[in-house]
């Protein structure tokens, strides 16, 4: 009799737990999205590849180029729906160190700090995890290398974490976590009308836009694709300048140290060849097909160049593209072209002795100067490499 009764009690406590979560997750979120334009689609996007209402484990990555809004997502969708879960972990990768630490205090308490536990590997660490429902985020993961303390934990989810805990990770480099993830979530560009909306609300606050300056958000808005970094970091920039210092600046956007900071990250993450062949679709080949512009630079490089090129993609740094005419072109966002060619005019004060021209400016630099020293020339749309003509 008395087994009964603490059984029954114990059923009652469970569902009245169950049912103030309930009540919890159905309460309006104190997070607000204002400003965050198009963000409520890729939220939902996401949840629904995380299939909350699932008891299964799962790992999803937010993929996509620097200043996308990976980010931005991972903390919406994290407060959306922390009133389900009974451990919350958020974790910048880049920015902050001793996460092993940081994650077991956090999701296990202090006790286990004290207890001298520091390790995944521990049972009594693993046994407690296995008893807790989560939800981790694991932002801006550059490297697999990075995730190698976590790998025994993300490759045996099912038994590492309570029953319906969920993973997300962010990215710029898919192949990190290929083998991690269940689900990839690719960020793409803001539609149209939400880049001028989220441009607008930057450049403008409340005021309405003059006919002079709708025309140049509508191009602004075309040159970075919607990427909302750019979008913001450029209104912002723009705010209480007059129409001629926009149309200044239009021609200048991805030099702004902000824009590129983000998009070099990927860039800098290359080795010496990888750079290169990135400097050298962003100089000459962009729009090329693919399999043309790969037998150039096997030719160029002595080798097949076919996995820099997939590594370029992975990186978002370069995308495929099909859609004109069926063939399958290399292409690149325009603001990661313009860091190319700032990455090669920063190699010397005089174009004879960059790496590579590809500016009718620059040619007639060169032939008036008679001397040029770059590696390749963009001439009609071809490479002529090696090239060096001296005085």
């Amino acid at each position: 009799m008395i087994f009964l009764f603490v059984r029954l009690e114990s059923e009652f406590i469970e569902k009245i737990v169950g049912d103030v979560l309930n009540n919890l997750h159905a309460m309006p979120s104190s997070h607000t999205t204002t400003g965050l334009f198009g963000i409520d689609v890729r939220v939902s996007e996401v949840e629904s590849l995380l299939n909350m209402e699932s008891p299964d484990v799962l790992i999803v990555c937010i993929w996509g180029m620097g200043g996308i809004g990976k980010t931005t997502i991972a903390k919406v969708v994290c407060n959306n729906v922390r009133s389900r879960f009974q451990g919350i972990f958020f974790a910048n990768f880049r920015q902050q160190s001793d996460l092993q630490r940081s994650f077991l205090s956090q999701l296990l308490g202090q006790e286990i700090l004290n207890r001298g536990l520091l390790s995944f590997r521990d049972s009594f660490v693993r046994d407690r995890l296995r008893r807790i429902k989560v939800f981790i985020v694991l932002d801006d993961v550059d490297n697999s290398m990075a995730l190698e303390e976590w790998r025994d934990l993300l490759d045996g989810r099912n038994s590492s974490f309570g029953p319906g805990s969920k993973v997300l990770i962010t990215s710029r480099d898919k192949q990190v976590l290929s083998n991690v993830v269940d689900e990839t979530y690719k960020v793409e560009g803001l539609n149209y009308e939400d880049a001028i909306q989220l441009f607008s609300s930057k450049a403008l606050k409340n005021c309405t836009p003059t006919i002079d300056q709708r025309d140049l958000i509508k191009q602004i808005a075309r040159h970075v694709q919607g990427n909302p970094l750019a979008l913001e970091v450029l209104g912002s920039s723009f705010y209480g300048k007059s129409i001629e210092e926009w149309r200044s600046a239009l021609n200048k956007l991805a030099q702004d140290p902000q824009i590129e900071k983000a998009l070099r990250i990927s860039y800098d993450g290359l080795d010496s060849e990888q750079k290169s062949i990135f400097l050298d679709i962003a100089h000459f080949l962009r729009g090329w097909k693919k399999n043309q512009a790969i037998r150039i630079l096997d030719c160029f490089y002595g080798r097949s160049v076919t996995f820099d090129i997939s590594t370029l993609i992975d990186k978002c740094l370069i995308t495929t593209d099909n859609s004109v005419d069926g063939y399958e072109r290399l292409e690149m966002h325009d603001l990661l072209q313009e860091m190319a060619f700032n990455i090669v005019r920063a190699e010397s004060d005089f174009p004879g002795e960059r790496s590579r021209l590809c500016h009718p400016p620059d040619f007639v630099h060169v032939l008036e100067e008679n001397k040029v020293k770059a590696t390749a020339i963009n001439c009609r749309s071809c490479i002529c490499s090696k090239v060096d003509v001296f005085e």
